[in-house]
């Protein structure tokens, strides 16, 4: 995420500055230090640790032109308010709850691969991660079987361990919210699943989790958790499949699992989210626009169209 800010700023000769997320300073402090081993002249690349109020000196500060901010829709919200009304840029990449389409025709191993590299990655602690997964009815029992197969398979420890397959929540707040969360699902009716799996004694570590018997109502199905917790829901029809996936405030990210490409296409072309997946999930290419819509925020990042927020043409 720091290279997707850093990168297009100085590659059309910005200087930078940038604060990481109060719970992830240190990763951006060596990229500061790697940068001085490279030679790069100081005050190129500024890294400024801090908590909120940082960021919002930041933002409010005259000599800042341009604002990129990944992270809540609630902080995006309040950024996009600091701004309104003066000359600075702005691109937001807030939060989403990517629907993950899995219909009929779809190659059943090859769509669980994607469906846990969708939602599992990085603990689920990915803004467009596939947190709904959207099943054709027929084969709903086949994939969800072979989905648990899989889950069973994963390894929890070290996530600097090459063999570990999920790692630790960000952060203690983080952990509480997605418990939560999760408690809420099993409240609303929900049934939870989650593989056996033994849990480190120490640090913030959340079990891979699923939801089944999940409708549109569930609070699960709505609010983005951030973490590995994934919400089945089921559909008839292609139409269908559409109407839940765009039922959602958010807008980020989609995958549509099917083996006929007019299919694919005429789905796509219905769907209100700003990167769709076609047979894999979570796959960046970096010459690609990515971005929300709705409440997922504005601006791309990635390709030609990314420069464009740090360009006066």
């Amino acid at each position: 995420m720091l290279a997707w800010k850093i990168a297009p700023a100085l590659a059309t000769g910005n200087t930078v500055v940038l604060k990481p997320a109060e719970t992830t300073p240190l990763s951006a402090l060596f990229f500061a230090d790697i940068c001085r081993q490279a030679g790069l002249p100081k005050g190129v690349v500024n890294i400024i640790p801090g908590y909120g109020d940082a960021g919002a000196a930041l933002v409010e500060h005259p000599d800042v032109n341009k604002v990129a901010f990944t992270g809540s829709t609630a902080v995006g919200k309040a950024i996009a308010r600091q701004v309104a009304g003066t000359e600075k840029k702005v691109t937001l990449e807030l939060g989403g709850k990517g629907a993950n389409i899995v219909f009929d025709d779809a190659p059943i191993d090859q769509a669980v691969e994607g469906i846990v590299t969708g939602i599992f990655f990085n603990q689920g602690q990915v803004c467009c991660a596939g947190s709904r997964l959207l099943v054709q009815e027929s084969v709903q029992d086949e994939l969800l079987d072979s989905l648990k197969r899989r889950l069973s398979t994963l390894r929890l420890g070290d996530p600097l361990d090459k063999n570990t397959d999920i790692g630790a929540i960000n952060s203690a707040e983080q952990l509480s919210r997605i418990t939560s969360l999760v408690d809420q699902g099993e409240a609303e009716g929900a049934e939870r699943w989650s593989p056996a799996c033994e849990l480190p004694s120490s640090g913030y570590w959340f079990a891979p989790t699923l939801f089944t018997n999940v409708t549109q109502a569930h609070t699960i199905a709505r609010d983005e958790i951030f973490g590995p917790v994934l919400s089945v829901l089921s559909f008839r029809t292609p139409d269908e499949a559409v109407a839940k996936a765009n039922n959602s405030q958010y807008g980020l990210s989609a995958g549509i699992w099917t083996e006929k490409g007019s299919r694919i296409l005429a789905v796509a072309s219905k769907l209100r989210a700003g990167v769709i997946w076609a047979n894999t999930f979570n796959k960046f290419d970096p010459t690609s626009p990515f971005g929300g819509y709705k409440e997922s925020g504005f601006g791309r990042e990635g390709g030609r169209h990314g420069l464009e927020a740090y360009l006066d043409v």
